[in-house]
């Protein structure tokens, strides 16, 4: 594993020397100085306050003009008045323009709120947030790496091959997003993390720890899996049936209190009715730069009490009274156990299910989120969480 370490060093130090040539070429010209003050791919961990009195944090990625990210309040009972904060954090979406100016939307809200705004500087934005009845209340961010979080940088794909090669070919596409650690004091906790998010993303053990010729080889992969499923049998009179895609993106939920939870949402249409959407998460501790279990969070012999606040949680999400059982209302089963995919912020955890995981594809994908406060018997004494849960 030390000769891939040592590779992705190299790919990194000849990088460095590239950004450097660059950054001297826009001295002397004078290039960049005016506008486009962020780079076309960044990852930013933002801090500051909305309405100058609620502290909140922003895991901000910019890819060309998208920009994608999830932001929370992180003191404890501080929340916009009128706003709910279920601790869970909230998903935005958005485009920036050739002047740094930005909007961005809540993912899941049906009318959530808008942030728009402008960066000062590459470091500092500032803006407005508006909700749906048209309140607005400034924000200003800055982005900081407090003791307890870390540096990302940002690798990105998008490509496309026809299925034949004649006008109207049905096609793949795919697009991929992915974020590793930058510069780290501890280059041995940085090499472990960028193992376990490389394999996080590809979804098998690697190889290659350059991340572009990583990416290149996933893409590559992708294209001769389509056209070796779909050459044979391809007829021009359903050739839309023969389209494919897939998106992959890294999401980091949050990054301090040395607690780096991220997520990866894969989205993929291989023909038929729908296409089919998965979220991945991973939480890792940043004292170590290894994998968090369940079993570092919770006490031995918890899982019953636990399965029993996660079967409480859904039957209030879906209105279902609790005198009837789950498996009467579609469920797979009446019990849920908790699941291996969770995730940790400020305020809890919560443990998320994919489609098909405890209910059928109609019933969706469930997010099951936990305060502290209902934990507090269950938690085991120390541990990674012992920054937040006091």
């Amino acid at each position: 594993m030390q000769f891939l370490v040592n590779e992705y060093k190299t790919y990194k130090m000849k990088k460095n020397i590239i950004l450097i040539f660059i950054l001297g070429l826009s001295l002397v010209t004078g290039w960049g100085t005016a506008q486009n003050m962020i780079p076309k791919k960044c990852y930013l961990h933002l801090l500051g306050t909305i309405d100058k009195d609620y502290p909140i944090e922003m895991n901000f990625v910019k890819i060309d003009d998208t920009i994608y990210g999830d932001y929370s309040f992180i003191q404890h009972g501080k929340t916009l008045p009128g706003e709910e904060s279920n601790g869970q954090g909230i998903p935005v979406y958005g485009k920036m323009n050739s002047s740094d100016a930005f909007m961005l939307k809540e993912v899941n809200a049906v009318q959530g709120n808008l942030l728009k705004g402008k960066f000062t500087n590459n470091h500092s934005l500032s803006g407005t947030l508006e909700s749906p009845n048209g309140n607005k209340v400034s924000f200003d961010l800055t982005e900081k790496y407090p003791e307890g979080s870390i540096a990302m940088n940002v690798y990105y794909q998008k490509a496309f091959t026809p299925l034949v090669k004649r006008p109207g070919s049905p096609t793949a596409n795919i697009q991929l997003g992915m974020l590793l650690p930058g510069e780290s004091a501890n280059p041995l906790i940085s090499d472990s993390l960028i193992h376990l998010m490389l394999v996080k993303f590809t979804g098998k053990k690697v190889r290659i720890y350059q991340p572009e010729k990583l990416l290149d080889g996933m893409k590559q992969v992708y294209f001769e899996n389509y056209l070796s499923t779909n050459e044979a049998i391809y007829k021009e009179s359903m050739a839309s049936s023969f389209n494919w895609q897939s998106q992959k993106f890294m999401h980091i939920q949050m990054n301090g209190s040395h607690i780096l939870s991220f997520y990866i949402d894969h989205y993929a249409f291989t023909g038929g009715a729908h296409g089919l959407q998965t979220r991945q998460f991973t939480v890792v501790n940043l004292w170590s730069g290894k994998e968090v279990g369940l079993k570092d969070i919770f006490k031995e012999n918890s899982e019953v009490q636990l399965s029993a606040i996660i079967g409480d949680k859904i039957h209030l999400k879906i209105n279902l009274p609790t005198t009837q059982s789950l498996r009467d209302a579609g469920f797979f089963t009446d019990t849920i156990e908790p699941s291996d995919n969770f995730y940790i912020t400020r305020e809890g955890i919560g443990f998320y299910y994919n489609q098909y995981d405890i209910a059928p594809y109609a019933s969706g994908s469930f997010d099951i989120f936990i305060p502290f406060s209902e934990l507090k018997d269950l938690l085991a004494g120390g541990g990674i969480i012992r920054e937040l849960y006091k």
